[in-house]
């Protein structure tokens, strides 16, 4: 299948003129077995790689979808299997070295090569895929047993077993992971409250209305949700008994769960001289990096945005698949796909938050209530949309992103937004 797919690539590419050839057989080595490094490798091989490729992993586990840890999984309502980005066999017909449970300790841009311990991996062209880690942050009593963090399988196999045997849970930090590991802990019958130092759940991504809206999911169901408040410590004997506040508030607890955001997985890279933005790895709009034949994809990415002048990283799932379309194409010297439009989701109780563009705080708030919309403008045109249970408006607010909208047409609910477009 695979040659079948890169002979068409090929075929493809010479009635437009692309010289395909000439990089089809380098060795490409992508660095972080995650969502954007998986996609990366996979397209390489659809739009025409016909040369060495591996994929390297700190994980034992094939690459696989995060959204799901925090929900479907930790629940056990799904398996591992249905997380993977591919099953097994696709590596195999793909042409796909993996090198899993190994950590690549640094990089030798002279040499080109990259160093995994005691071993050296050359290649031609590097992609950095490594993804991000969670942020650990320096609260005392942060080591005792019971305070859990998510964010690979093995996290989520702990956090399950654990919270099969705990009866109150803190979860401290209400962005989109503490949400959703808040209202899935309800979900198995924990009593829960939820601590964050922002004034309320998703608060640096929605803003305050849409904010409020997420508290009152939490609330409505006995969640007790705490804003505007730090932790102090985690303190107990054996394990974690309770969470002290930075106001002096005693939260019981035998099950803590700290998600206070995530930084790029980048220490491997201290030596190597990659231009930094952002908090990640500069890169031009095809994920390019200031050092030839070096790219990366996914959260350690920062891109360049040339409508804002400015690099931006984007830690999202759509994102991560979408930029590792644009790297495979640039990788291979072939023109980019065209841009797509940031889009994140977040499920929490019955509900199903979406969201596409990018809003900053200031921008002005449009409302359409039923079904629920939220539209942020700039300057009279769309920078952003969120809906809630409504993926019919998502949807067709889309081709409106950019462009200038009448408010009171964004707010009537009898107006189709296919006929603004």
């Amino acid at each position: 299948m695979r040659r079948s797919l890169a002979a068409r690539a090929a075929v493809a590419a010479r009635g437009l003129n692309l010289k395909v050839e000439r990089v089809n057989q380098q060795r490409v080595v992508v660095v972080g077995a995650s969502l954007a490094g998986a996609h990366t490798a996979f397209h390489l091989r659809a739009l025409g790689h016909e040369g060495p490729l591996v994929l390297v992993g700190a994980e034992p586990q094939l690459p696989y979808e995060r959204p799901g840890l925090s929900k479907g999984y930790l629940t056990a309502k799904i398996d591992a299997d249905r997380l993977l980005v591919r099953p097994a066999e696709a590596y195999v017909e793909a042409d796909i070295e993996l090198r899993l449970s190994t950590t690549a300790t640094g990089v030798d841009l002279e040499r080109r090569c990259v160093l995994l311990g005691a071993d050296d991996l050359p290649f031609d062209a590097l992609v950095i895929a490594t993804g991000s880690a969670n942020v650990r942050p320096p609260i005392p009593g942060i080591e005792l047993p019971g305070v859990h963090q998510l964010r690979t399988v093995e996290d989520a196999d702990r956090l399950r077993q654990a919270a099969a045997n705990a009866s109150g849970a803190v979860v401290v930090g209400m962005g989109f992971i503490g949400c959703e590991i808040a209202a899935t802990l309800h979900g198995l019958g924990l009593d829960v409250a939820a601590v964050d130092a922002l004034p309320g759940p998703m608060w640096a991504v929605l803003g305050e209305h849409l904010s409020d809206v997420v508290r009152g999911w939490h609330e409505e169901r006995g969640v007790r949700v705490l804003g505007g408040v730090g932790v102090a410590a985690f303190e107990g004997g054996a394990s974690v008994e309770r969470v002290r506040l930075a106001d002096g508030t005693t939260l019981q607890a035998d099950l803590v769960v700290v998600g206070v955001g995530a930084r790029p997985a980048l220490g491997w890279l201290d030596d190597a001289p990659l231009h930094r933005a952002a908090g990640g790895i500069g890169v031009d709009g095809e994920g390019r990096t200031d050092q030839r034949g070096v790219f990366a994809v996914g959260d350690v990415a920062a891109v360049w945005d040339a409508a804002a002048g400015e690099h931006r990283r984007t830690e999202h799932y759509s994102s991560a698949i979408a930029q590792a379309a644009r790297v495979a194409a640039a990788v291979l010297d072939l023109p980019p796909p065209p841009a797509k439009v940031s889009t994140f989701w977040s499920e929490q109780y019955d509900h199903y938050l979406q969201y596409a563009g990018r809003h900053e705080a200031s921008d002005d708030l449009v409302l359409r209530p039923d079904p629920f919309a939220a539209f942020f403008l700039r300057s009279g045109a769309l920078t952003a949309v969120a809906t809630i249970d409504n993926g019919r408006d998502l949807r067709r607010s889309l081709p409106l992103l950019g462009r200038v909208v009448d408010p009171a047409v964004l707010a009537d609910p009898s107006t189709d937004l296919r006929t603004v477009a």
